[in-house]
């Protein structure tokens, strides 16, 4: 008994969908955390990939004996949807999309916050806009660090809002402007 391309179609497309939801949710965030990425977005997209060869096997099996039904471009459409949104997270434009849609709540929680509640050592589980904080850190001259992330295995990845100038480097931090008083940040140990 064959399993009717309809039934692999289907499942197929909605791996795709799982996989592409995860992938945009950890790839838009301000770094990647180790885990998610290889349990998650390898492994899922290993699994996304065979599911679709088997799907274009099976479809050129059952259309083999009539070539017109042989129509290959919705075969090739999912994985190149899913190669976009690799490119787009790979490039960053994703985290940027997501800190465009997310600014104006992050500029009114920083200028909204009390220093004493808001700018202490831990903010777990507060969400701004799109992004989800986990630690707020209040820096001298009205410098505010949003972690939002890890990276890697120990790194640590978020915003940093600075009005008055760059923000201080504390060991190893890195920052790439993101217009006007924004910086992502990234923290390395």
């Amino acid at each position: 008994m064959s399993v009717p391309e309809p039934v692999v179609a289907g499942v197929t497309l909605t791996a795709g969908v799982i996989w592409l939801v995860y992938l945009l949710l950890f790839g838009s965030d301000a770094g990647l955390p180790f885990f998610p990425v290889v349990i998650v977005l390898v492994v899922g997209g290993a699994a996304v990939l065979v599911l679709w060869a088997l799907r274009v096997v099976l479809h050129l099996a059952i259309t083999r004996r009539v070539p017109e039904r042989r129509r290959v471009r919705w075969l090739v459409a999912q994985p190149m949807v899913l190669l976009v949104c690799i490119a787009l997270v790979a490039s960053g434009a994703a985290f940027r999309v997501r800190f465009m849609l997310s600014q104006s709540s992050l500029s009114n929680y920083v200028q909204t916050a009390s220093p004493a509640t808001t700018w202490g050592s831990s903010a777990a589980g507060v969400r701004v806009g799109l992004f989800r904080l986990r630690e707020v850190e209040a820096l001298p001259q009205g410098v505010g660090r949003m972690i939002t992330t890890e990276c890697g295995v120990i790194d640590a990845c978020g915003l940093v809002y600075s009005p008055a100038s760059t923000p201080p480097v504390v060991g190893e931090d890195v920052y790439d402007s993101l217009g006007g008083p924004w910086y992502h940040w990234y923290r390395r140990f």
